[in-house]
């Protein structure tokens, strides 16, 4: 049973998501008010998952991911927020946050969230992850050597799979075919010379690609 760290300062609404996410399997090891209780509970815990806040009392959801990250700490984050400005999501998702969903989502989409995180992969709400392939494209970022290989569209491609989105969703983020979306990406792989969404995802988030 995965062992999850919860972070909310309204006690109403984490004890519903304590509720939620138990309801749904995971063993909820600590419940937290304030971003210096999730630092403290983080040594004495070591949970799985972290479910953030982004706007807790200080230090707030952003903060802690950076001390996370900076850590290498391996537990994997998810981001609840109810507002999350544009350059917020795109440096969310550049730290490597796993899955970012909002408050006023339906509980089924954050249970969704924490099982796709827990078998590997990141799950961005499709709202944010639209969001933030708008921010990416528009953002005049240095290439790096692999991604100037690729096509504005390849690019796209690889950006909503790093959104976490599948590719039935990606299909129709961009209206094109299932197929092509699978041509797309089996092209990408050989370019950038990758086996799977994974590696691919992490060579995306290690080179600035969002």
């Amino acid at each position: 049973m995965s062992r999850i760290l919860i972070a909310d300062d309204h006690p109403i609404f984490l004890e519903g998501l304590a509720t939620l996410l138990e309801g749904a399997g995971y063993d909820v090891v600590a419940r937290c008010k304030t971003g210096a209780e999730v630092l403290e509970a983080l040594v004495r815990e070591k949970p799985d998952l972290l479910l953030l806040d982004v706007s807790m009392p200080p230090p707030t959801g952003l903060e802690i991911v950076r001390v996370v990250k900076e850590a290498q700490d391996p537990v994997k984050i998810v981001l609840l927020t109810s507002s999350l400005d544009d350059l917020q999501t795109l440096e969310a998702i550049e730290l490597g946050v796993n899955g970012l969903v909002l408050k006023e989502s339906a509980p089924r989409q954050l249970v969704q969230c924490f099982n796709a995180v827990r078998a590997g992969d990141n799950w961005y709400d499709p709202q944010i992850a639209r969001r933030a392939l708008d921010v990416a494209l528009s953002s005049q970022r240095p290439a790096s050597p692999t991604a100037s290989l690729l096509t504005n569209r390849e690019l796209q491609v690889t950006r909503l799979v790093a959104a976490g989105l599948r590719n039935k969703e990606i299909a129709c983020e961009l209206k094109i075919s299932e197929g092509t979306v699978k041509m797309y990406l089996h092209t990408i792989y050989e370019k950038s010379r990758v086996g799977n969404r994974v590696e691919l995802v992490n060579l995306a988030h290690a080179n600035l690609w969002l």
